[in-house]
Formats: C-alpha cells, structure tokens, sequence
C-alpha cells in the first residue's frame, strides 16, 4: 500500500513538473511571438510602401547597398540581387551615387569592391560608385557609408538592401543612431523584371593577401554586440568630443 502511495505521488509529481514545462514553454513561445508581432507592425520596411515613398522623395543624392561575402568563383544570389537593385534604383532616377560598403570579413574579398565592380559592368558610371571597405557589420555598413556620403557632399541618403535586413537596419537606427536616411528595400515583383548580366569581374582586385576571418578574430559574443552597434556607438561617442 505505501508502494502504491509512492508511486501515485511519483506519477503526481511528475505529471506536475512536465505542466510545468509546458506552461513555460506555451508562455515563452507566446511572449515569443507577440515580441516578433510587435517589432513587425513596428519597424518592418515593407518593399511596397517604402518604395512608393522613395519616389515621392526622390531623387537622393546616394545609395547605401550593405555588402554579403563573396565566394571564390561563385558570386552569391544575394549580392547579385543588391547590386541589380542599386542599379535600376540608378537607371530610373531614384539615386545618383551608389555607396557600396563591406570589408573582408568572412572570407579574403573586400565585399564592397566586388559589388562596385559588377556595378559598373551593368552600367552605373564608375565616378558615381564608391566602395566603403571598413565595415563588418551591418550597423557600420550605415555608420561608415554615412561617413563617406557626409565627405562627398551628399545630403539626401537611402539604404538598399532586402527588406530583413533593412528592417534590421532601421530599427537599431530608429532606436539609437538617428543617422538620417530613408529606406528602399528591395521589391521583390520589380526584381524579378529587372534583367542583370552574367557577373564578369576580375574578384583578385578584391582579394586580401593575408586574411583572417572574423571568425577567428572574435569571438561570438564580441560579434554579436558588432551587428547591435557596439562599434558605432564608442565611434559616435568620440565624433562629438
């Protein structure tokens, strides 16, 4: 009798503590998505509204396209997609000057310059494509090509990229820099229409002789607070000493 009191009390406690999982698991999956929900409505850059808005504030003086690492031979759908949407921004009018930002941060090719040039074999003049190769995350893709655009003369700047990234961008900005720029994230549907060559650049230019990836450099913790604008921070807290 007492084996079986033990057991019942056994199963009891049991059957209690997988609740209690559960129950945590259900509020944190909640809270989880009604986070997601909230930054969503708040800071998503939908493709559709932010374009129609570019166009009605167009032109901008400059385009800042983020950079993607290049692999060896094989240049990645996503930079391709960049590069062609900073293009027809430049073909229709909407930017004048393209500011192509990454270094070599993943792998041995400044990021930066294998954009540029593939900008400039679609047909954006080369005096009006710069390459900003200090930045390795995206917060400082914005901080340094801001940087650049301010040297150049150019006042009225928009950031190019997929809408994740650009959501990204603009919430951490929102929330903390106050960098002035607009956003045109990529639309997907124009995208599609927009015909772009077979990349054919010479990518050696870009290539970094003695290269050490981010990966061994730092370590992830250090990496992460780089995409949050760790770096940004202590270098906008020194521009205005």
């Amino acid at each position: 009798m007492v084996h079986g009191f033990l057991l019942k009390a056994g199963f009891c406690n049991l059957v209690y503590m997988k609740n209690w999982k559960i129950r945590c698991i259900l509020f944190t999956s909640i809270f989880y998505f009604n986070a997601c929900a909230y930054v969503n409505r708040r800071f998503y850059t939908d493709p559709d509204i932010y374009f129609t808005k570019a166009l009605n504030n167009a032109p901008y003086d400059a385009l800042i396209v983020p950079g993607f690492p290049h692999m060896k031979d094989s240049m990645t759908t996503i930079v391709q997609h960049r590069v062609c949407w900073a293009w027809y921004l430049y073909s229709k009018g909407i930017v004048k000057n393209v500011i192509f930002s990454g270094g070599a941060v993943y792998t041995p090719y400044r990021e930066a310059e294998i954009m540029a040039m593939y900008a400039v074999q679609l047909g954006i003049p080369a005096e009006h494509v710069f390459a900003e190769v200090q930045a390795e995350h995206s917060t400082e893709n914005l901080y340094y090509s801001y940087e650049i655009a301010k040297a150049k003369g150019f006042n009225r700047v928009a950031v190019g990229t997929e809408s994740a990234q650009s959501s990204f961008m603009y919430s951490v900005n929102n929330n903390r820099f106050k960098i002035p720029v607009d956003f045109i994230p990529i639309v997907p549907d124009t995208l599609k229409c927009i015909e772009c060559v077979k990349p054919d650049i010479d990518q050696q230019t870009a290539f970094v002789e003695e290269f050490v990836s981010i990966i061994d450099r730092e370590s992830l913790f250090k990496r992460l607070r780089g995409t949050r604008g760790r770096k940004v921070d202590k270098l906008m807290r020194i521009s205005k000493k």
